[in-house]
């Protein structure tokens, strides 16, 4: 019997191989993009298939088209999704290109809205589906690219419910306030987080994101994980690079060695500034044509001693606000070689066109600028590609500060492409840059490019999606066990040395509309007074309530320890103050969350302020559900961006949110138990909302934690309700003495 090995599928919009009909026959061009580079030699390494649309939809039942797909398949594991006409114009050109690109690149006035487009993305989207579970094996990992695809991962799941998927978006992720205003906003979320994991090129991306999702579907989300209900998905930022020696080695050949010569000789005693771009309105070449123009209007020194070449590749001219583009620029071109250009200079040089490897990197060679100005970029490949190519560390980078890759690219001169003087003051600042300065920068970044390369970007993604995937089946573990009662009483008996640590709010007493209501019931003092009389017993009540609160319900209960305000106020068995975890606090951040909190009191009736010495939380119990529960997701939304260079976050739990320091949490008050009470044969933990998994997570593996309700928690058990705690507790203190 043999084993088969696991695969890695790659399943993206367009396969590496184009199909084009010509008025011979068909022919096929290979892709030299930057994912047909990456994914190469990860695929042979992993046994892999790539999947994706061939590109020409005209001619689909061509038996000589079909006899060169089916090749492709059986020599090169190539797979085509084959869309009709209709459908790739509408789901590429349309909803794709014209929806989604627009606007997540922040032009939201260019969207187009088309009902057609939407069908049609549906449409492709479940065509890829379905030759992805066609070609499926157990155990392949699947990896979706990009933002033709975000549907594909919950069509994936739904289909193939253990497959390990994950999904890299190589555009930015839009603002929440963008991304919004798209109709069909909920089911792009729901479609991405069909993957075990997702990952961006920047964290600014992944932080788009996760505020997406929390105002739109109202889940919320850590830095690095999202609770999709029966999975955990992992959140990345993970900057694709490039493969430095594709470019490195071509430099060494006598080929790009001639061009490099026959550059420096047409251009002599000029400075060359070098842009290189798709012909799109995202890159930004007329506000750069723009200020070029004010460059050589400020410093006419410069005018004879510089030219910018811009090579422009044109891309999907049949749509409309590409031809505008397209006129736009050659207007710009035009108007500038013909105020400033002489019969021995040329101050702009438009090549309209794609151009090959060899000629790109002598032109990388030589330049002397860089310059990458994208109004918005995920990542933009030309900043790295130009800077790997500056073995001799002379040349400078302008790159755009809302590009990806200025996240990464520091030593850069990072500027707003929109400012057109600040910018051409920076551009004359670089052409006079001293040596020095200019070697130094360069190298940098160009030793951070080689080590950060596309196949460690592919080997990284590969690596966190099998531990994600493999998260997802050791998972069970969120899903706390019901509580088996004689095997805890059994254990409680046998220990010498037990330690308990109870939450009050949910777990001790049920909850209240208003906080001051949550009372102790009659029973609640005697049931804890006969837990710590028994000598082998160290009890804590741990809550989220004021010092105040405790100390009137439980404060004579002299062998009780008593945490307020989630261990942030501890006090001692027997004494008469409270320890605070931190005495230095200052409330001085607190204060001025206060009006914003009043704010959201003031829109939603019902809801109240509550005030306590570390932090000041909302309660909106009283309030309508599902309003007070979308303004819930607005208020978080909020704060984590108002609260993102101070210690304070903002926490949710049962019907509240909270705003308090990151250092307050249950987990921080095990050691203080521990150290006083010394170390225990029986270690109790129970709570039942988010405040309590900080305890869960702090306490031993394999003691007795327990979640009180449904849901998922670390708590490796469950209890129903706060009566079933009371009926538990009152078992524990009839279990004997020690």
């Amino acid at each position: 019997m043999t084993t088969e090995k696991h695969r890695l599928v790659v399943v993206s919009n367009r396969l590496p191989v184009k199909l084009q009909r010509t008025a011979t026959g068909w022919r096929a061009e290979r892709s030299s993009g930057g994912l047909a580079t990456a994914m190469s030699p990860i695929l042979k390494s992993n046994d892999g298939l790539w999947i994706g649309w061939p590109g020409a939809s005209a001619g689909i039942d061509d038996p000589k088209r079909q006899e060169i797909l089916e090749r492709w398949a059986a020599e090169e594991r190539r797979i085509a999704v084959d869309l009709p006409p209709e459908t790739a114009q509408h789901f590429y050109e349309g909803y794709a290109n014209q929806t989604l690109w627009p606007l997540f690149h922040h032009f939201p006035s260019l969207v187009v809205f088309d009902p057609k487009g939407w069908v049609a993305y549906e449409t492709a989207n479940r065509r890829f589906c379905e030759v992805v579970v066609r070609h499926y094996r157990p155990g392949d990992m699947i990896w979706v690219h990009d933002y033709q695809l975000m549907l594909l991962p919950n069509l994936l799941r739904q289909a193939l419910p253990d497959a390990p998927v994950g999904f890299f978006l190589h555009i930015p992720f839009p603002s929440s306030e963008v991304f919004r205003i798209l109709p069909e906003r909920e089911k792009l979320l729901e479609g991405l987080l069909g993957a075990n994991l997702l990952a961006f090129h920047t964290h600014s991306h992944l932080r788009h994101f996760r505020n997406s999702v929390l105002r739109v579907l109202g889940r919320e989300s850590r830095i690095n994980e999202l609770d999709a209900g029966e999975r955990v998905v992992r959140l990345e930022a993970i900057p694709i690079g490039i493969a430095t020696g594709e470019f490195t080695s071509l430099l060494a050949t006598p080929e790009v060695a001639g061009h490099m010569a026959e550059l420096r000789q047409r251009y002599a005693g000029q400075q060359i500034l070098l842009a290189v771009d798709r012909l799109d309105y995202t890159k930004g070449i007329p506000e750069r044509l723009r200020t070029y123009r004010r460059l050589l209007e400020r410093a006419p020194k410069l005018r004879g001693k510089v030219v910018l070449v811009q090579i422009a590749v044109p891309s999907r001219q049949r749509i409309g606000s590409y031809e505008a583009l397209r006129r736009q620029v050659n207007e710009l071109v035009g108007e500038i070689n013909g105020h400033f250009g002489a019969a021995d200079w040329t101050p702009v040089v438009y090549i309209r066109r794609g151009i090959s490897q060899a000629h790109l990197a002598a032109l990388y060679g030589v330049s002397d600028v860089g310059w990458v100005t994208p109004l918005r970029d995920g990542m933009n490949l030309v900043s790295k590609e130009y800077v790997a190519c500056k073995l001799d560390n002379r040349g400078v980078l302008v790159l755009s500060e809302f590009a990806g890759a200025a996240e990464e690219m520091g030593e850069a001169f990072l500027v707003n492409p929109y400012d057109e003087d600040r910018t051409a003051a920076t551009l004359e600042r670089a052409l006079t840059l001293d040596a020095e300065e200019r070697e130094r920068r360069i190298e940098a970044l160009r030793r951070r490019v080689e080590r950060n390369n596309v196949f460690a970007w592919g080997e990284r993604f590969l690596a966190m999606l099998r531990d994600a995937a493999a998260a997802c089946v050791t998972g069970a573990s969120d899903r706390p066990l019901p509580l088996d009662i004689p095997s805890i009483l059994d254990a409680y008996r046998k220990a010498r040395r037990r330690l308990l640590f109870l939450d009050y709010d949910g777990t001790l007493v049920g909850y209240a509309n208003q906080p001051e209501r949550a009372t102790p019931t009659p029973r609640l003092p005697g049931l804890l007074q006969r837990l710590i009389e028994n000598p082998g017993n160290c009890v804590m009540l741990i809550s989220g309530r004021k010092r105040a609160d405790l100390e009137r319900w439980f404060g004579d209960l002299p062998g009780l320890w008593l945490a307020a305000e989630h261990g942030a106020l501890l006090r001692a068995p027997g004494a008469a103050d409270w320890q605070p975890l931190r005495p230095d606090f200052s409330r001085h951040v607190l204060e001025q969350v206060l009006p914003v909190l009043q704010h959201f009191v003031d829109r939603t009736p019902g809801s109240l302020i509550e005030q306590k010495e570390y932090s000041i939380v909302w309660h909106y119990r009283m309030s309508e559900p599902q309003f007070a529960d979308w303004l819930a997701n607005e208020l978080v939304a909020m704060l984590e961006d108002m609260l993102a260079e101070t210690e304070l976050r903002a926490f949710r739990g049962q019907k509240i949110i909270e705003v308090r320091p990151l250092w307050i949490h249950k987990g921080g008050v095990v050691g203080h138990l521990t150290q006083h009470c010394g170390p225990a044969d029986f270690q109790f933990g129970i709570g039942d909302d988010r405040t309590d998994e900080d305890l869960f997570k702090v306490l031993d593996t394999g003691v007795w934690t327990v979640h009180v309700g449904e849901g998922r928690s670390r708590a490796r058990f469950r209890l129903p309700s706060p009566a079933h705690v009371l009926d538990l507790l009152e078992r524990m203190a009839t279990a004997g003495v020690s």
